[in-house]
């Protein structure tokens, strides 16, 4: 029996059409074929993992294409997220039957702060957010919020609480508000380690601030993106599954 409350990631391939400064994922990650990621569900229906978010890089530029993707995870019975920055998305993304909430990343209230964590791709990928969450709202689509907090953003929170209330309190339907503490590794963290880099203790101090709000939605806390006691990550490397620190056959 697959339980939703077991998260597996899978990053479909390095490949981004932004320059994130907070970046993680590593250009050794290869892109999986449609066949390597029907294998990888296979995998995490073994392991009973029932709630699938399929990522990157940015999964909407996957050349096989992640919502046939998630139409074949949905049929399996997964619960399946996507992970995207909202660029590139078609015009029918917010209707799609297969896709149980879509996962935005939204790092301050305004727009200096987050387009300077969020380069390239657009203009203002601030506005894009934006944007993304009125469509989403409109039709009553869930969706889970994602930040990462450097020290560019630390002592933004509390604005960015209030704005996520203000949004829910309009019809906006956030199933959770995740925060990530910046890590220093990747093609953008490495670059920019020295800038954006927090401490524990002011990471904790940050997210508490906002977690003794009474919100309504839950506020996660994850100090470590990679790792996690109930989210598993999955990729191609070198032609063979990774799973975590795991090499599968």
């Amino acid at each position: 029996m697959l339980d939703v409350n077991v998260v597996g990631v899978l990053f479909l391939h390095a490949g981004c059409n932004m320059r994130c400064g907070f970046c993680i994922t590593d250009d050794t990650c290869g892109s999986m074929t449609l066949d390597e990621a029907l294998t990888t569900l296979e995998v995490l229906e073994a392991r009973g993992v029932g709630n699938v978010v399929l990522g990157g890089g940015e999964p909407t530029l996957w050349s096989p294409g992640v919502f046939r993707l998630s139409a074949e995870a949905h049929a399996r019975g997964f619960l399946v997220q996507i992970g995207t920055n909202g660029i590139v998305l078609p015009s029918d993304y917010a209707q799609n039957p297969s896709v149980a909430r879509y996962v935005l990343p939204l790092e301050s209230a305004g727009a200096e702060i987050h387009d300077r964590m969020r380069p390239g791709g657009a203009a203002s990928h601030h506005a894009v957010m934006l944007g993304r969450l009125e469509e989403l709202r409109k039709v009553g689509r869930q969706v889970t919020l994602s930040t990462v907090v450097s020290a560019w953003n630390a002592q933004e929170l509390p604005a960015l609480a209030d704005w996520l209330s203000r949004y829910a309190e309009q019809g906006g339907r956030i199933h959770a508000w995740h925060l990530y503490r910046f890590v220093p590794e990747g093609r953008g963290g490495e670059v920019n380690a020295d800038s954006m880099r927090i401490s524990l203790a002011d990471y904790e101090a940050a997210c508490e601030e906002v977690k003794g709000r009474t919100l309504p939605f839950s506020v996660l806390k994850r100090p470590d993106m990679r790792h996690s006691k109930t989210v598993d990550f999955f990729w191609y490397e070198g032609g063979r599954l990774q799973v975590g620190s795991e090499v599968w056959a």
